[in-house]
């Protein structure tokens, strides 16, 4: 309500307001003025009324305003009270989860600036993303284990293709990524096989506002002797739209470099020269708000290329081309508070042709095709008994089905149903809050026979500042096909790879126990152990020459093996803008029938990472890493390199492989970003780069040298 006041009618409130914000005077008692009848005069002016503020809880109006909320400028990147789905494969708060579990936030991600999912984790605590030679990208260890033993899931669905039985991270653009969530240690109990060493899921954008737009552009270079004059572009763009009825989200990319090569006095190149494009999108139903229809689907189309030298002086054009899609589909049905039914399944195709070229010549001269295809279908049921008891139970179907000229047999196929249950007891609710959380599963496989698999986890809140888990689960991964049916030659360098059809299923045994502390607001402290015991561990072999001209390698069951660790972490923010997050990670790995520790693991491993969120829409961020030294053997486990230092070795009569070892160096990554927003934060600059101490190794460690990029972005 609007109206004018006299002159003394002002002087009064005025008077009246400094007497109640100095105490003295209780607004209770305060007057309002009369509404004024009379038409407003010149000089008059108009006020508005406005509502007293709240009482107190005894009854009294409050003396002081109540002060406004200080901004979380770090809310978007730590994500504390987020839901998480991976531990419990249902959504529960991450606080809750008796499963610990790792989330990158969307915002975290575009602070560091990555192109790709290597990228996002390579400063990750306990994380160790490695460069892989030729076509394999970048792939992933935890807790010691290496790609093969971390399930990584798209929207908690599996995914198809592997090179080398690696995971190449670089597939999975930052564009089409909400955020990831991590889970160490054997999940086996509710995924299956592959999940010794732990889970990776991907969660696709959502379309959370009615509509919104990003774009951005990306141009980078380095050192013309590394690079070229070529350079690198990145352009991603998103869109969505929601309603109360349906949601839905489109993402795009577009990617394009030179490559870079750390050795320019030689033919061959280093990193890959790639270009890529990218599309990806969901749609959501929600017609009544219990039952849901998703869909979803995820496309790449890439082409690689790269030069190969030789020892025996040839010198090889290679070349790759990938398809890789994934379908998802989800009804869901929700009844009661927690209560939900729901039917997923996927269905995964990735291709790939490789081919690699001779300067003149046809001799050695190679074309390959890879198809590998895979579907799953899943019907979970969640439901809660009562406010102690949420069971979880599914039944689940999955099929995979290869294509390589690198098989013997070429096509190979097989299948795996199976069922799993679990049930979180809360045992205590006041008080000190205990959680313990029992699964099992049980597997099916067409090859290898059945396969159970069970998990007990524990939760205990001590305080809600203090928290403690622990869990223990067995695992198990069967061979892949590539391991039971591989026939690889390169006479190039004069090796032959041959798998093995009398492999046996990996197994494991898994423990591990963590502790949070969180003394003050901004400051938390974690603590965990970890050990692994794997059997019948799965590695390559050297054999010999025997009548071949080619030394001879072959996978074999080691008989034993373990891996184990601690892992500390702290995070603090202070002085509002600043946020530091420091990590140490020791890792003890040994094969115990050769007793020395295992292949490419480094011992100690630290990560930092420090975010600033200034006034005036100014954001830092600096992260590292910093790797021990790591043991390598002539029984490597990759053999698609240009390298053939471990080759050589093998070859070498006077070489003793069991106790020879050669070490890559320690080395440290650090990586800069600065970025500036407008606009209310709508637009933005950023410059950054990356590998900033130029620290590479040829053999061991070929990851990209020192790297300056920058770009715009645009978001409404």
């Amino acid at each position: 309500m609007i109206h004018t006041l006299s002159q003394k009618q002002r002087l009064t409130i005025v008077i009246s307001s400094l007497l109640v914000c100095s105490g003295l005077y209780p607004q209770s008692k305060t007057k309002t003025p009369k509404k004024d009848t009379n038409p407003p005069q010149q000089n008059q002016v108009e006020v508005k009324e406005e509502t007293p503020p709240p009482p107190t809880e005894e009854g009294q109006v409050s003396e002081k305003p109540p002060a406004q909320e200080e901004v979380d400028r770090f809310q978007d990147i730590d994500n504390k009270n987020g839901i998480v789905v991976t531990g419990s494969r249902g959504e529960r708060r991450l606080k809750d989860s008796a499963v610990p579990t790792e989330v990158i936030s969307r915002k975290r991600i575009e602070q560091t600036g990555a192109r790709n999912l290597g990228e996002v984790l390579e400063t990750q605590l306990g994380v160790n993303v490695t460069p892989s030679p030729t076509f394999s990208g970048s792939q992933v260890q935890m807790l010691g284990l290496d790609s093969k033993y971390v399930l990584f899931l798209v929207d908690g669905q599996r995914i198809a293709g592997r090179t080398n039985n690696t995971v190449d991270l670089t597939r999975f653009k930052v564009q089409n990524i909400e955020r990831i969530e991590i889970v160490k240690g054997s999940s086996s109990a509710l995924y299956g096989a592959d999940a010794i060493g732990g889970v990776i899921n991907i969660i696709t954008r959502q379309a959370e506002k009615p509509e919104h737009y990003q774009f951005r552009a990306t141009y980078g270079n380095g050192k013309q002797s590394n690079f070229g004059t070529q350079g690198e572009k990145n352009m991603i763009a998103d869109v969505g739209f929601r309603n109360s009825f349906v949601a839905a989200n489109f993402t795009g990319g577009f990617n394009q470099s030179g490559g870079y090569d750390l050795d320019p006095k030689t033919p061959s190149t280093t990193g890959n020269a790639f270009q890529d494009a990218s599309i990806g999108g969901n749609m959501n139903f929600n017609p009544d708000g219990q039952f849901r229809v998703k869909t979803g689907f995820n496309y790449l189309n890439r082409h690689q290329q790269g030069v190969d030298s030789r020892t025996t002086g040839g010198t090889f054009d290679r070349s790759n081309a990938t398809n890789d899609f994934l379908a998802l589909g989800a009804l869901e049905y929700s009844y009661g508070k927690k209560n939900l039914i729901s039917f997923r399944g996927n269905f995964s195709r990735w291709e790939n042709k490789y081919k690699l070229d001779q300067r003149g010549s046809d001799e050695l001269d190679t074309k390959e095709l890879t198809n590998e295809v895979s579907s799953q279908g899943t019907l979970q049921l969640d439901h809660e008994i009562n406010d102690r008891h949420m069971v979880t139970a599914g039944l689940e179907t999955f099929s995979e089905e290869l294509e390589s000229d690198r098989l013997r047999q070429r096509f190979a196929f097989r299948t795996r149903k199976a069922a799993f249950l679990q049930d979180e007891w809360l045992v205590t609710k006041t008080g000190v809050i205990w959680r313990i959380v029992p699964g099992v599963r049980h597997d099916l496989d067409s090859q290898f026979g059945g396969q159970t698999t069970p998990k007990i986890a524990t939760k205990v809140d001590i305080t809600s500042n203090l928290a403690v888990r622990a869990s223990y689960g067995l695992g198990f991964r069967p061979p892949s096909f590539r391991e039971l049916y591989l026939r690889f030659e390169n006479p190039g360098v004069g090796y032959v790879v041959d798998g093995n059809d009398q492999l046996k299923p990996e197994k494991s045994r898994t423990a591990n126990a963590d502790v949070e502390y969180s003394p003050f607001k901004n400051w938390s402290m974690s603590f965990s152990v970890f050990r692994n015991d794997i059997t019948n561990l799965i590695q390559y072999n050297y054999a010999n020459r025997g009548a071949s001209e080619f030394a001879s390698f072959q996978l074999m069951n080691i008989q034993r093996a373990y891996t184990r660790g601690v892992e500390l972490g702290t995070r603090v923010r202070f002085l509002k803008y600043f946020a530091l997050e420091l990590g140490y990670n020791h890792t003890d790995t040994k094969d115990l029938t050769t007793d020395r520790p295992l292949e490419g693991r480094a011992l100690h491993q630290g990560n930092f990472n420090f975010f600033v969120n200034a006034p005036g829409g100014w954001e830092f961020a600096m992260r590292g890493k910093r790797l021990d030294r790591r043991p390598f053997y002539s029984n490597t486990s990759d053999f698609s390199g240009s390298s053939t230092a471990l080759i050589d070795q093998a070859n070498d009569p006077f070489y003793n492989q069991n106790n020879k070892v050669i070490y890559g160096k320690a080395f440290t990554l650090l990586n800069f970003r600065l970025e500036k927003k407008f606009f209310e934060g709508r637009m933005s600059a950023f410059l950054g780069v990356d590998n900033a101490l130029n620290q590479y190794e040829l053999t061991y460690n070929p990851i990209r040298p020192r790297f300056y990029y920058g770009g715009i972005q645009a978001q409404f």
